[in-house]
């Protein structure tokens, strides 16, 4: 009876020392929620909450990668949390009262550790709910589905990260200013060698982070993870043995009125300044900036914001930029017609112009000609504003479905405004046989989740345009414009995706799927059929290699039946795990062999693939200048050592 006594009374004091440390810790569970308070604030004056969807959301979660702001802001806080626990008390002396208890010094050690733990595994199960509550705004479609297990991966991960950085703080700590700095350096010299060098062993942090989204699943590098935890182990076991032997060593008086108002005074500063950064920011989204370089005119339709450097090219464009919208815009048949911010400030390697409501960005300055190309590009972007604009933001709420939709319309009208035959007609040629050879269905069309990771992406522009133009010979030229107003209205049910939401929304305009579809399945037949120019040859016997730090992927050429072969091979490549997130890489192979058996290789240098997974598209040039053609997405693993 009296050793349970003595132990019931021992547990008391370790949940009491808890208790203790929980209150130290407030003030940066204060500093996390009002940081994390005020990111939700921007994304509620920034974006539409019933927009975001879980494959928005999982974009930069699950993907590939990614996520490495919230890598930092974990790391930050677990380090603030461990110098908070363990420096402090034994600079202010408080250690030695702590120690007089009766618990065992190693109770106390772990007790610190727990506390810090558990704090922001309990502020990280606060965000996820938080953000599993949001996403239940939008459940429309697959994209709109809520994943609780994909969620619940998330949230351990974080969780398992927090442990191993808090290790890291706890060991760094004891080494005061000196261990930060050279924990500082560790990290900059690790975030180097992978942006540098796509270097990223197993023993690096930002392999916590490496992950995939696969069928509906969440994939974990585990053996990185494990790795971090072993390492996390010993780190806190060599801190309890130096923490143990380690003093106390009060400041002066003075010094402790600094550490004790300290950390409120760092909560109210972050306040402010994430405060005035929130205002700045959400400003910023309504007005154009002021910068000296950038130059703004207005047209009747359009609000142009511009480098000064580009004024050549605006002028040019002013000629025919509301001429354009006007024919779009009756075309289309549209009576509301917005008045567009036009931001042509883009800097992107990867595309012209994106579009967001009544704001369109575009790039400019790369010395291409205005006419035709940024006509086209802006009647592009415009159509974009225009599908949200009629539709009410409906077709955003239903992405996965009508992606193809989206493009391949804004292809069409483009098209129309301003015509670019021998374009559009490689872009068609392209495309009909990529859905011949591909087996491409509208089912798969009309799921651009499954499409992305199937096929070439870029193939939603000319199958798209090919299916709209089908549209507008079966059911007339202002259906596409009458199909975007119908969802503004529409009573149909909301969770309606793929050929479903296809068939009963055109069926409130008088359309028929079937007829479409079969008039799109003639269209392209007949094209891939009838065609007497470009080279589309075939590849077989695919196969992989690793040779001196470089990857070879080897392939069998043969010619198509007009007998030619493209002047260039292309491979498009990804890595699977990276912490970078980068766009796939496109390079060029060369022939190795001629004859009957042309062969085409590869070669990819290894640093360019983090991990050993990776994935690849192997394509070609069938024409000087037009789109590329790729075959499907395939699968690829590095051998290891």
């Amino acid at each position: 009876m009296a050793d349970s006594a003595l132990g019931w009374k021992s547990n008391r004091q370790m949940i009491a020392l808890m208790v203790s440390q929980l209150r130290q810790l407030l003030p940066f569970a204060m500093l996390w929620a009002v940081l994390s308070g005020l990111a939700y604030t921007y994304e509620l004056f920034s974006t539409r909450v019933d927009e975001q969807d879980f494959i928005d959301w999982c974009s930069t979660a699950c993907g590939t990668g990614s996520n490495l702001d919230q890598l930092l802001f974990l790391l930050f806080f677990c380090m603030l949390a461990a110098y908070r626990l363990f420096p402090r008390e034994f600079d202010d002396g408080t250690i030695d009262f702590v120690r007089s208890l009766p618990v065992a010094k190693s109770r106390i050690f772990f007790s610190k550790v727990l506390t810090a733990w558990l704090l922001i595994c309990a502020l990280l199960t606060a965000e996820f709910l938080i953000t599993s509550s949001l996403l239940q705004f939008n459940r429309q479609t697959i994209s709109g589905q809520n994943y609780p297990a994909t969620l619940s991966m998330i949230l351990l991960r974080d969780c398992l990260f927090a442990l191993v950085i808090v290790a890291h703080g706890v060991f760094i700590s004891w080494f005061r200013v000196t261990g930060l700095v050279l924990y500082c350096a560790y990290l900059i010299g690790l975030y180097w060698l992978e942006e540098a060098m796509g270097i990223s062993g197993i023993f690096s942090l930002f392999r916590f982070y490496n992950s995939e989204f696969f069928d509906q699943q969440i994939l974990f590098d585990w053996p990185a993870i494990t790795a971090q935890l072993i390492i996390a182990a010993l780190l806190l076991t060599i801190s309890y043995r130096l923490w143990n032997k380690t003093e106390s060593q009060p400041r002066a008086k003075r010094a402790g009125i600094v550490s004790k108002y300290g950390p409120g005074f760092m909560v109210v500063i972050a306040f402010l300044l994430a405060s005035i950064a929130l205002v700045a920011s959400i400003a910023n989204r309504h007005r154009s900036g002021t910068s000296a370089n950038i130059n703004h005119l207005a047209t009747e339709h359009y609000r142009f914001s511009y480098s000064k450097a580009d004024q050549a090219q605006i002028t040019e464009l002013l000629q025919f930029a509301d001429q354009d919208y006007q024919t779009l815009a009756t075309l289309l048949g549209v009576e509301n017609r917005p008045f567009i911010q036009a931001r042509m400030t883009l800097s992107s390697n990867h595309a012209f112009g994106y579009a967001s409501h009544t704001e369109i960005r575009m790039k400019l300055g790369d010395g291409r000609p205005v006419n035709p190309l940024y006509r086209r590009v802006l009647s592009h972007e415009t159509t974009h504003v225009f599908q949200s604009v009629e539709s009410n933001r409906a077709l955003s709420k239903s992405r996965n479905s009508v992606g193809f939709f989206l493009e391949g319309m804004a292809q069409y009208t483009s098209f129309a405004v301003v015509p670019d035959s021998v374009r559009r007609d490689t872009n068609w040629t392209i495309s009909s046989v990529a859905w011949q050879r591909q087996n491409i269905t509208f089912g798969q069309l009309a799921n651009r989740t499954v499409f992305d990771s199937t096929y070439n992406p870029e193939l939603l522009y000319g199958i798209g345009d090919i299916w709209v133009d089908a549209m507008a010979r079966q059911c007339g030229e202002q259906s596409p414009g009458e199909f975007l107003r119908s969802l503004a209205t529409s009573n149909l049910p909301p969770n309606l995706q793929g050929e479903q939401y296809w068939r009963l929304h055109l069926n409130d305009i008088g359309c028929d799927l079937e007829q479409i579809n079969h008039l799109w399945r003639t269209q392209m037949q007949q094209i891939a059929d009838q065609r007497t120019d470009g080279a589309f040859p075939v590849y077989s016997n695919v196969t992989t290699s690793t040779r001196d730090d470089q990857l070879l992927i080897t392939a069998t050429v043969t010619p198509d039946e007009n007998g030619s072969q493209p002047e260039r091979y292309l491979i498009r490549i990804a890595s699977e795990t990276s912490i970078a997130n980068r766009p796939p890489r496109v390079l060029t192979g060369r022939v190795i062999s001629t004859g009957s058996n042309t062969q085409v290789q590869f070669s990819v240098p290894l640093l360019n693939i983090t991990g050993q997974r990776y994935r690849y598209q192997i394509g070609f040039a069938p024409y000087p200048d037009s789109r590329h053609y790729f075959e499907k997405w395939r699968n690829g693993t590095i051998p290891r050592e």
